[in-house]
């Protein structure tokens, strides 16, 4: 799910309460533009959320709010709309449109593969070097 809180940080737009309807409907995670609370609680139920910022102060009940709606967040140009695929991590998230998701995940796999023969060619450069107390 992706939310576009226009990056008001003053009320949270995701708590536990309504990680409960989440994991009902089936979401998996979330990417807010905005806050969220209840970090822990989201995080115990399966959760992943990336957020712009964590407050105690709880969400307003009465909207604005559209679903299904393609959407922007923070300051980035690409739109996501229903059926993209975002994948996150600590770094960040990602958004693959679906009809590239198939040629991200072909280019994914060559760029591991050359990450991970610089790396070994880097490990084997090392100098040795003597331990220092």
């Amino acid at each position: 799910m992706v939310v576009n809180g226009h990056g008001d940080m003053t009320r949270a737009l995701i708590g536990n309460l309504i990680g409960e309807i989440m994991v009902n409907a089936g979401v998996a995670g979330a990417v807010v533009d905005g806050a969220v609370r209840d970090v822990q609680a989201l995080s115990e139920m399966g959760l992943a959320v990336y957020a712009r910022a964590v407050t105690p102060a709880g969400p307003f009940k009465d909207g604005p709010g559209t679903i299904g709606a393609p959407v922007a967040v923070g300051g980035v140009v690409a739109v996501v709309v229903a059926g993209d695929v975002l994948v996150g991590d600590a770094d960040g998230v990602v958004v693959v449109a679906r009809h590239r998701v198939q040629e991200v995940v072909d280019a994914v796999d060559g760029i591991g593969e050359k990450e991970q023969a610089l790396r070994r060619r880097i490990l084997a450069a090392r100098p040795e070097r003597a331990v220092m107390a």
